[in-house]
């Protein structure tokens, strides 16, 4: 699940964003905002918002951050053959002493595993890498496969002895600590970065669209559709939260497509089949393990055993999207959700005709910008910093009609990377001149999964005007501190003919292309 400031709303960026914070006054004059983006942290893309009195403040907690981040996920990794979890299933029969954070994740599993009737449980790795198999084969696991691999989860997974703090794995099933350990680890990661520091005022960490906010500040977020999975899709309910944590889970990025029909990566545990009746699910807990948990036995519930199931936890609240698209809410998510509506800056007049909306081309058709940001080469574990990226849409005369993604690294005193991106650049101030509307507040995006993008434009234009068939030219340019400059630019005509066109790669962006069809 993905962040991103926004203002005045905040379209979505993963399964959740935040937009723009407010300080609380105890907080002082002084603090700024300074925002650092990581892609392949924890195999995903990692967020840092950091309000603080110095840029130096700012960096040591970026630096503390990542820092436990990499000492968790050596312990805890599903991934790792050398995390102290994959060493520790290697083991058979035999108490072992293990970390301390291990051991708390598994005493936790065993609370959410009994507390939800078994819809939580990290044997379900067994079921995962039965549909994985199967889809390579483009087929559904047998019953007969399915009933082999639910035997083989029925034995108790491990015992845990809580005074010697020992761990007994007494199992062969594969287990996953996935759906809590990015939660736990995000939780921890918040609080490094903060570390009792009176310079850093509040915390914002977002990994892969869980969310953590801690200290003195409040922020917003938004909450991703489970469907239309495009960084430029509006949020479906918007929240505020201090010192809460926010987790979303559903089906949109991951799971498997077999003989056609998409299949959830999330299985209850309990029919060894894919979760169906839920799209999504959002938690807002006081702990992001705890988050993580419980959005994803939201998806495996049924949605009033769901409701009755968050009623049972104190201080969650959660919001659910049914199959059919209903939203379901518990009764505390109103306390934290705010109006999604804003007024948005006067339309300045344009080159590119406006329309009425039941004239618009993006009632019936959309464009799609799939990107890839280039990572290091040989190195699929190492992490990296994301260059700096504008995608947008010229009309015919060269303006800005509408900007799609803005990624920057945020530092004192403000965004100050921005003028290399030399072509929005040019734009946002020809934008300001008309229209006193600063893009770089109002469409600040993130991501969700590391590297691959997609953005979808609706055919409307910054102040949400519907925009007539005609010619246009897709942008897209990445500059790095420490790297190159580079763009990409396609013309293409938006009319009733749908299209598809390779838009291919550069030492920035990997791979790109556009799609333009019917909804």
């Amino acid at each position: 699940m993905t962040i991103r400031i926004l203002r005045p709303l905040a379209r979505l960026a993963g399964l959740v964003l935040p937009m723009l914070g407010t300080l609380a006054a105890a907080a002082g004059p002084s603090a700024r905002d300074f925002e650092f983006r990581h892609e392949n942290v924890l195999g995903t893309s990692m967020e840092l918002r950091v309000r603080a009195a110095t840029d130096d403040a700012a960096q040591a907690a970026e630096t503390r951050a990542l820092a436990e981040i990499d000492r968790l996920a050596a312990i805890l990794s599903s991934y790792d053959p050398a995390s102290d979890f994959r060493r520790w299933q290697a083991t058979i029969g035999q108490p072992e002493s293990i970390a301390p954070e291990l051991y708390e994740l598994l005493r936790a599993s065993d609370q959410w595993r009994e507390a939800s009737g078994g819809a939580f449980d990290p044997r379900v790795q067994a079921l995962t890498e039965l549909w994985s198999r199967c889809a390579r084969l483009d087929r559904r696991p047998t019953d007969d496969e399915r009933a082999r691999t639910q035997a083989q989860m029925a034995h108790p997974a491990w015992r845990l002895d809580p005074d010697r703090k020992t761990a007994e794995h007494l199992s062969d099933a594969p287990l996953s600590l996935n759906s809590i350990a990015k939660g736990f680890i995000l939780g921890r990661a918040a609080e490094a970065a903060r570390a009792g520091n009176p310079a850093i005022r509040g915390v914002l960490l977002n990994i892969g669209g869980d969310i953590r906010v801690i200290g003195e500040v409040a922020r917003t977020i938004g909450v991703a559709p489970p469907v239309g999975d495009s960084e430029s899709a509006a949020p479906i309910a918007v929240v505020e939260v201090r010192d809460r944590s926010v987790a979303t889970s559903g089906n949109s990025q991951r799971g498997f497509r077999i003989a056609g029909t998409w299949y959830s990566h999330i299985f209850d545990p309990r029919t060894g089949q894919p979760a169906a009746g839920v799209l999504g699910a959002t938690v807002i807990a006081q702990q992001a393990a705890d988050a993580n948990a419980i959005a994803t036995t939201l998806n495996v519930l049924p949605i009033e055993d769901g409701l009755r199931f968050v009623a049972s936890i104190p201080g969650a609240e959660a919001l659910i999207v049914a199959a059919d698209g209903q939203i379901h809410k518990t009764p505390g998510w109103s306390k934290y959700e705010r109006p999604m509506t804003a007024t948005a800056a006067p339309a300045p007049p344009r080159t590119s005709p406006a329309v009425a909306d039941a004239d618009a081309w993006g009632q019936t058709h959309e464009l799609r910008v799939n990107l890839e940001i280039r990572g290091p080469e040989g190195n699929t574990r190492r992490r990296y910093q994301r260059p700096y990226v504008a995608v947008w849409v010229e009309d015919k005369d060269g303006l800005a009609a509408r900007t799609l993604a803005l990624w920057l690294q945020t530092r004192d005193p403000g965004p100050r990377w921005h003028p290399d991106l030399k072509r929005w650049y040019r734009d946002d101030q020809t934008r300001k001149l008309a229209d006193d509307t600063n893009l770089i507040d109002t469409l600040s995006r993130a991501t969700r999964p590391p590297g691959k993008y997609t953005l979808t434009w609706d055919g409307k234009d910054d102040h949400g005007q519907p925009l007539a068939p005609g010619n246009y030219t897709i942008c897209i340019e990445a500059a790095r501190e420490h790297g190159t400059y580079q763009l990409i630019r396609k013309d293409i005509t938006i009319g009733d003919t749908p299209f598809s066109a390779d838009l291919g790669g550069n030492p920035e962006i990997k791979a790109a292309s556009i799609d333009y069809h019917r909804k």
